[in-house]
């Protein structure tokens, strides 16, 4: 019983590693923002390079536990939304996409791993809420999508949406060359609607959004979706 017991504390104790890091970083970039030795694209550049290195470290984490060592070499992370757009805030969740260069199932693990390493709550809080969401078929799609998969997905199933979300997509864990190649794979699928297909769609979501907003009494100040 002993060496999983050795295990458990040192997996404890390099979590608690990572948040106590994190904090020390969010004390020394806070403490130049409010003393204006930063400015916007400063701060939200450094929180997301804080962000990147934490989730690749992470990773690394990850792997050590998933038994018979998956490739790394062959798994990728992207991020999508504020981390994609290296616009983090303080208090921002990270949008995450996991891609594996073939068999895709053989990921799942390192996945949840990842994840559970990233958003578990030690003694020292945690990192990062994780949002996975934006992987195709949402919700109930399988949490790592292979790059072929990825991209027949997006040219017979993505919605407007979804191929708009991946505009800001940026690889930043794992192998990043695989990544950087997928992204430009997919440019021409993303740019190929048709200009009123994405109006009328920008549109509807926008006018569904505000109604939803009117039956919850938020019709006014609502920063992200008014």
């Amino acid at each position: 019983g002993m060496p999983d017991l050795h295990a458990a504390e040192s997996s404890t104790a390099y979590l608690d590693a990572l948040r106590r890091y994190q904090r020390w970083e969010l004390l020394r970039i806070g403490t130049c923002d409010l003393l204006d030795r930063f400015d916007l694209p400063a701060v939200t550049a450094q929180l997301s390079n804080l962000a990147d290195s934490l989730i690749q470290a992470a990773l690394s984490f990850a792997a050590t536990q998933v038994r018979g060592d998956p490739e790394l070499a062959r798994f990728t992370v992207l991020a999508l939304g504020k981390l994609g757009g290296q616009e983090l805030n303080y208090s921002s969740d990270i949008d995450l996409l996991f891609l594996a260069e073939a068999d895709a199932s053989n990921y799942r693990q390192l996945g949840e791993r990842l994840i559970s390493a990233l958003t578990e709550m030690t003694n020292e809080g945690f990192l990062y809420r994780v949002d996975m969401r934006l992987r195709p078929w949402g919700r109930s799609g399988p949490l790592v999508t292979s790059t072929q998969g990825y991209l027949s997905y997006l040219n017979k199933h993505a919605r407007v949406w979804e191929k708009q979300a991946l505009l800001k997509g940026r690889a930043v864990a794992g192998n990043l060359s695989a990544g950087k190649a997928f992204l430009k794979d997919a440019t021409p699928i993303l740019f190929g609607i048709v200009t009123d297909e994405a109006r009328e769609n920008v549109l509807t979501m926008r006018t569904l959004t505000e109604s939803r907003l009117q039956q919850k009494g938020l019709a006014w100040g609502e920063v992200k979706q008014g």
